[in-house]
């Protein structure tokens, strides 16, 4: 991605074409089989102020990629970029590309402004909800400063607890815009040692909240080659989530020769309403994923049920393409063919 400080046309094109200049390999070397799922590139959070998310996340210790000096200002969409994501021309966007320590990609935060947006604030039942994953150092401290910029604790008690299997403690809190963060330290601290600073040191790709968890991981594996796996209903996440009596099923899948794990909660036993928010709508989460072929992914996405966002599909940006689709879940997705 190039500087924020760049002429702002070249700024919002840059915001997506970041996934392709990440550093995995495009294609793992040994595989007999050519599935269109390159890698998952990035995850996607639409907000409604963007200075008030920076503070939030920027407390937690993420700092902006390519060591950029300052959040841009709002601009005017060029036509292009207003096809590539179906909104009114006048309309303004800016974004932060916000690197996650030892973290495989990176997080991306977009604002639309000068158009009608409509804010969603799902529970975390809801499919259409998204919790993202952060690993700290200190779980205490890293709470701390989350609520101090506006973080929002769902778990029940109000504070950190055990984690559903193995050592340390998590706790899942709200971001100003309504997205769930699970702060998360893995490792257990003996009494008495130093506590850490709070700040991430790493991150899981997370979870998207979907109606059947293993409908869609069988999506992604059958029409674009993740692997898969479904994993059996548990009450164990209740306490982190403050869903007392739900069950919860997740099923995970990854792109082969890859190290993501996307994952996909379901709930039962509570009482759960969909949300499809638009791109532009504060609240609306998404993800990057790169494939070898953007005609078929769009075509499979359409098949099964999904939708296709973009004007005409995609548009070409140099050599490559670009193009939103919402999935079979509701789920939107960026797809990018280099």
């Amino acid at each position: 991605m190039l500087g924020l400080n760049m002429r702002p046309i070249f700024v919002s094109v840059c915001l997506f074409l970041a996934a392709l200049a990440s550093g995995q390999t495009a294609q793992p070397t040994g595989q007999t089989t050519a599935p269109n799922a390159v890698k998952l590139t990035k995850y996607i959070l639409g907000v409604a102020d963007l200075d008030k998310s920076y503070a939030f996340y920027h407390a937690l210790g993420l700092d902006l990629q390519n060591n950029a000096a300052a959040l841009p200002k709002p601009n005017a969409l060029a036509e292009m970029l207003l096809r590539l994501v179906d909104v009114p021309l006048g309309t303004k966007f800016r974004n932060m590309m916000l690197k996650i320590p030892n973290a495989a990609f990176p997080l991306e935060v977009t604002e639309f402004t000068n158009m009608d947006v409509h804010p969603a604030m799902p529970r975390i039942q809801d499919p259409g909800a998204s919790l993202l994953v952060l690993d700290v150092d200190d779980i205490d401290a890293a709470l701390a400063a989350a609520k101090k910029a506006g973080g929002e604790v769902v778990s029940t008690g109000g504070k950190p607890v055990k984690r559903a299997s193995g050592p340390g403690r998590v706790v899942t809190v709200k971001d100003p815009d309504g997205y769930y963060v699970e702060l998360a330290q893995t490792t257990a601290t003996a009494s008495g040692a130093p506590s850490g600073t709070g700040k991430v040191i790493g991150a899981g790709f997370g979870s998207m909240v979907v109606q059947n968890a293993e409908k869609a991981a069988a999506f992604y594996r059958d029409h674009f080659g993740f692997a898969a796996k479904t994993n059996a209903w548990t009450s164990k996440f209740d306490a982190n989530l403050g869903t007392p009596g739900a069950q919860i099923q997740t099923a995970e899948v990854t792109v082969p020769g890859t190290t993501l794990s996307w994952r996909f909660m379901e709930f039962k036993g509570v009482n759960r309403k969909p949300y499809t928010p638009r791109i532009p709508d504060p609240g609306a989460a998404g993800l990057g994923l790169q494939v070898h072929d953007m005609d078929a992914a769009i075509a499979a996405v359409k098949a099964a049920g999904g939708s296709s966002i973009t004007q005409g599909g995609n548009i070409k940006m140099g050599k490559g393409k670009v193009g939103f689709v919402r999935d079979p879940n509701g789920i939107l997705l960026e797809l990018a063919q280099p």
